[in-house]
Parts: structure tokens; C-alpha cells; sequence
């Protein structure tokens, strides 16, 4: 299936009744910026928004990559959640034709607004709260062992599908969830980079496959209720301590050494580095790594190579690239190259980095007066940022054909030492562009809309396609117009002499046949008129005249054609 792109979901969201079939959506409005602009989340294969009433409110999840046997998946969370009670869970409804883009109908995810906050925001505000932090990790392990219990797995256990709400934990996000009666299909993701083992494939899809990620929460978790000042220091936005760097080279990971001085901590990350080394087959239950229950190989060195990232990295100057991953999370390199600042209407303070000089920036980020208030208590100037080299995630969207990016918090943003760190930087790959067996549908670009329908329609058909017609163009002055009265010759402006005696030779003939054509009406003309004088005198009547200028017709006619 073509689905939409995310600049036309962005446009039919601002209109809920004419856009959403549901009747709580039709009756919503949707979450906006600053700038008026509907709001995008970015959550794996889809584009969110938040819809609210006076009542309630929903996440409508909207896909703008194509998930194999996503209604299947979604009816066997619904059967299997109507049978088995859990508090870690939301409901989530599939809608067939959820929503309408250009009269068509496509799906959409509609789930319950969870108002809380991701698991890694969360700790950036309690880190140093050992009560709540050693709260969440036993709901955390509870949690764990519920899926275990249920012989169902996640699929993408991380900080952003993990939403803390009054200290409770939530998950969100189930499209690449393993359920038995799902065990015949295949994955359709392989999770986030720094919480999945280094050998995940896409070849595994079975009720095992969070039990690495769930490790590595839990010794992430554990790590700082023990030394708080951890967060801090390995916090980057996208992780809980670790990052896939630290997987790699765990003998060189500053991770890694930091955490194995921490006596209570000391034998996890023993058995960490035993689990990275194992086949992914071999990851024991958490409980079991917990309790040494397991067999690895104590004595495992060397490296593990990993060179892809997590998200699609694009250059700052790839403007048309970076629309088409609007309502996309990714990551943006590229060198910041001046700044504008002013305040809204309201009076807040804000600030547009921009990628190129002002009006032909291809890039901004836009840093509203959270994200000044943010950077600011990190001892981050946003003007201090202008003229360097930059890596930048978030979510793409737009305003006007310029893409842009907000920027929240100061970990979406990495300064690079130079140019050279971000080539090396736009080299990596994006951890599921070749991990993925499934075909991965882009978003159609403008241009290439009736080209990919034609191709639909007619794939597989031996059909003949004509090259274009190379079309020459005239000069303007050769442009020829009926003949008038006051007709001018052509003007001396061409660059061949051949096309101006040709101009005025095709005008010569124009004028002969018009004098031509001319006399051949103006003679059995004035022949019926003297035709129908001769015959009206001699017979007084006018049937008389009616013959004179039939006979007199006849006889013009004959003499013209002579």
C-alpha cells in the first residue's frame, strides 16, 4: 500500500471532521506548536498526534511506512488483552479507515493519551531520588516477569515506548509486539540500537526477544539509585546509561569501568559482558540473570563491530531529503550557520538556528522557551552554537517548504569537532535500512506520483513505453498570428538569417491566398446581385429575384473556379 506522507496527514489533522470516520476524533482538536501547526510525535513506523475534547484524549497513530499484517497484529493484542487483565498496558483500537486523505481512506492506531512522560525524561527530573528510582525498578521487574508470565514479548523495550504516569510504568507503541497465535509472521523491527544485543536479527521473533533490553534497563536503573551523578554523565538523549558503543568495545567502554567499581553492580556488568558475547538464542530471563542462573563465557574479549545508527542521518543541506521524512524521527548533520531571535506574540523568548543564510536556509531548528529555559540550565548558549558543525535528533516537520525541527531538550543536539567528524558522521546507516526483511514502502515524492501509479497498475506488463518528444521551443518572435490590416513584418531579432526568409516568405504566401480566397467569394457575389436585378425586372416578382440569384450563383461559381 502507497500510505501518505506526513506534510498531508499534517494538513488533514487540522481538519477532524471532515478527516477522522470516529466519531471521539471528528469531535476533537488537535494538539498544536507555537505557530499554529499541528504537533507530530515520532513513534516507530507512524506519525502521532494528540487529539483532546473537553473529556478525553487519544493518540492517533498514523503510518507512513507499510507494516505487514498490521491488522492481524492489532486483533490479536485486542483478543489476547480481552482475555488477560494487565495495568501495563492501553487499549488500542485499529481503525480500517481511520482517516481520509484525499477522499481515500487509510489506517489509523487510536490509543488512549497517557499524560505522562518517557522513562528517560522522567529520570532526568528524579535521577537523584533513590526512593522513586528503586520504586521503579521493582514495578519495572514486575512488569517483566508479566510478560514472561504471558509468553508475550514487546518487541522495542526502551525509554520512549516506556511512559511513567503517577510512578507507574506504561508501555506504548505495540506494532512489533510477539504474540503465540502471531509466531508464523515475521518481525517488523529490531528495536532500538542501545538496548538490543549486538547479534539481534531480523530473524528473531519469538516471546524471548526483550529479555537483553530488559537487562540493560534494569542494571541502567539500578546504577543510578546507587550513583545518581551516572545520569548526567552518560545521558544523550536516547539511552539509560548505555549506548551501542558501549556493546562494541566493552573492554574500552568509560561506561563500562565506571560502573564495574560499584560493588553491587560489579557482577552484573561481569555478566553484561558474557551476554553481549553469547548468541542472542542464549540471553538468559531476567530473574535468571539476576540470580547468576545461566552460562556464559567469563573469560569473552574483543570487539563487536556496529556501524550502523539508529535513526536515518541526512545532510542539513538535503532540503527536498529531509521533507520527505516529515513526521520522522532522525538525525541531522550539518553546520549551524546563523541565528534569529524575537518573541511571540505572547511575549516568550525564541530562537531559529538556521542551516544556510536566511532566506535560503535549508534547515532550522526552532527552540521555543522550554528549550532556551532547557539548554540554558545545562550551560548551553544556543548562539554559541552558530558556526559549528552539529548532529541533531528530533522529529522532522515543517513551516512554509523550509524543514525544521524543535528542539526540547539539550541532548537532541551533539557538537562535532569538525567537518571531517560530520562526514564520518553521514556514512553510518540506519540500523533497520538493511537489518529489515520487510520492504520498507517511501513516502512518494511529488514529482514521482503518476510515474509509481503508472508502475502500479502495470507492473509485470510488457508494455511499451514511447520516449518523450524533445520539444524545440521558438524564439518568441517567430510566434505567427492571423493576418491583420495592420500587419508589420518580422522584426530582425532572430539569430539565423534562414529563419527570418522563411518567416517572410510563409507571410507572402499568407497574403497571395487571402487575395486569393477573396476573389473567389467577391465574383458570384456581385454575379447573384445582378442576377437577381435582371430577373426580378423581366418577371415583377420575387420569385423572379429567387431565381436571378440562384442562376446568377450558378454562373459566378462556374467563372470562380475557372
Amino acid at each position: 500500500m502507497i500510505l501518505p506522507r506526513g506534510d498531508e496527514y499534517n494538513v488533514a489533522v487540522q481538519n477532524p471532521r471532515i478527516a477522522f470516520v470516529d466519531t471521539d476524533l471528528k469531535n476533537s482538536s488537535v494538539e498544536t506548536t507555537p505557530l499554529g501547526l499541528p504537533k507530530p510525535y515520532s513513534g516507530g513506523f507512524t506519525i502521532t498526534y494528540k487529539l483532546s475534547n473537553h473529556q478525553s484524549a487519544w493518540a492517533v497513530r498514523c503510518f507512513h511506512r507499510d507494516i505487514q499484517d498490521l491488522q492481524k497484529r492489532y486483533q490479536s493484542i485486542g483478543n489476547f488483552f480481552s482475555k488477560n487483565q494487565s495495568s501495563y498496558f492501553v487499549n488500542a483500537q485499529y481503525l480500517t479507515d481511520g482517516i481520509k486523505i484525499n477522499g481515500k481512506g487509510y489506517p489509523i492506531i487510536k490509543m488512549r493519551w497517557l499524560e505522562g512522560e518517557p522513562l528517560n525524561i522522567y529520570l532526568g527530573k528524579t535521577y537523584n531520588q533513590k526512593n522513586n528510582i528503586e520504586k521503579l525498578l521493582a514495578d519495572f521487574v514486575q512488569l517483566i516477569n508479566e510478560l514472561e508470565k504471558f509468553g508475550i514479548a514487546h518487541g522495542d523495550l526502551q525509554h520512549g515506548n516506556i511512559i511513567v504516569k503517577n510512578d507507574k510504568l506504561h508501555l506504548i507503541d505495540y506494532d512489533g509486539m510477539y504474540f503465540p497465535e502471531l509466531a508464523s509472521l515475521k518481525t517488523n523491527e529490531i528495536g532500538h540500537i542501545n538496548y538490543q544485543h549486538p547479534k539481534r536479527s531480523a530473524t528473531h521473533y519469538n516471546q524471548y526477544i526483550d529479555r537483553f533490553s530488559a537487562i540493560v534497563i534494569y542494571i541502567g536503573l539500578k546504577a543510578i539509585s546507587l550513583k545518581p551523578t551516572l545520569w548526567n554523565k552518560y545521558e544523550n538523549g536516547e539511552n539509560i546509561l548505555f549506548r551501542s558503543q558501549d556493546y562494541a568495545d566493552l573492554q574500552n567502554s568509560p561506561l563500562i569501568q565506571d560502573l564495574l567499581i560499584i560493588p553491587e553492580i560489579k557482577p552484573l556488568v561481569e555478566r553484561l559482558i558474557g551476554c553481549c558475547h553469547s548468541d542472542f538464542e542464549r540471553i538468559p530471563s531476567l530473574n535468571d540473570f539476576l540470580a547468576g542462573n545461566f552460562i556464559y563465557n567469563k573469560n569473552a574479549v574483543g570487539t563487536i563491530k556496529i556501524t550502523r545508527s539508529q535513526y536515518e542521518i541526512i545532510e542539513a543541506t538535503k532540503k527536498g531529503s529531509l521533507l520527505e521524512h516529515f513526521g520522522e524521527r532522525i538525525e541531522v548533520v550539518g553546520r549551524i550557520s546563523a541565528e534569529h531571535s524575537s518573541y511571540t506574540k505572547y511575549g516568550n523568548p525564541y530562537m531559529f538556528l538556521n542551516f544556510g543564510r536566511f532566506p535560503n536556509q535549508t534547515f532550522t531548528l526552532v527552540i521555543w522557551q522550554e528549550g532556551i529555559n532547557a539548554l540554558t540550565k545545562k550551560g548551553m548558549s544556543p548562539s554559541s552554537l552558530v558556526g559549528k558543525y552539529v548532529s541533531v535528533t528530533g522529529v522532522i516537520s515543517s513551516y512554509g517548504s523550509t524543514p525544521q525541527m524543535i528542539i526540547e531538550q539539550p541532548t537532541q543536539i551533539q557538537i562535532l569537532s569538525s567537518e571531517s567528524e560530520a562526514n564520518q558522521k553521514l556514512k553510518q546507516k540506519p540500523l533497520n535500512s538493511n537489518a529489515s526483511p520487510l520492504p520498507i514502502q517511501q513516502p512518494a515524492k511529488v514529482i514521482d506520483k503518476e510515474v509509481e501509479t503508472f508502475n502500479t497498475l502495470y507492473k509485470n506488463k510488457p508494455v511499451y513505453i514511447p520516449p518523450k518528444p524533445t520539444i524545440i521551443e521558438p524564439p518568441k518572435t517567430t510566434i505567427t498570428t492571423q493576418p491583420k490590416v495592420t500587419y508589420k513584418p518580422p522584426t530582425t531579432t532572430y539569430s539565423s538569417s534562414s529563419q527570418t526568409t522563411k518567416t517572410s516568405s510563409s507571410s507572402n504566401t499568407n497574403n497571395t491566398n487571402n487575395r486569393n480566397n477573396n476573389n473567389g467569394c467577391t465574383v458570384p457575389i456581385i454575379l447573384m446581385i445582378i442576377g437577381a436585378i435582371i430577373g426580378g425586372v423581366a418577371s415583377e416578382s420575387f420569385g423572379g429575384v429567387i431565381g436571378g440569384v440562384i442562376l446568377g450563383g450558378i454562373i459566378g461559381s462556374f467563372f470562380s473556379k475557372s
